[in-house]
């Protein structure tokens, strides 16, 4: 192969990579469920979803222990599909989230965790 035909099949290998980057599903973190769930039960009811994602970033960083070697990071993608999560039960869902963390888990963990 010529200088030309590999500079080629690189630009093209870097742009199908790019690509796949840019298209890969987001692999959602279920720990965010069980976040909502303290959210819920344990902090005053959310106002908004801004106020929401502001509690479950709380609640995310405070989980890490001062001798932890890796620091969980928020991640605004999980957050948010926590977050929809629960918007989308039914207000009798949503009652049993907010009795207690032992009610909330069942109905805030989804049966399939890609969600």
């Amino acid at each position: 192969m010529n200088r030309k035909n590999i500079l080629i099949l690189i630009a093209v290998m870097t742009i199908v990579y790019a690509i796949y980057l840019f298209f890969k599903p987001h692999k959602q973190d279920p720990h965010y469920f069980a976040a909502a769930c303290v959210v819920l039960n344990d902090m005053a009811a959310p106002a908004s979803t801004a106020d929401f994602t502001e509690k479950l970033r709380t609640v995310i960083i405070n989980e890490n222990a001062s001798y932890a070697v890796d620091k969980v990071e928020f991640d605004p993608a999980s957050a948010q599909a926590a977050i929809r999560h629960y918007q989308h039960l039914s207000e009798t869902e949503q009652r049993q989230a907010k009795k207690s963390i032992d009610s909330c888990l069942p109905v805030m963990m989804p049966q399939n965790s890609g969600s």
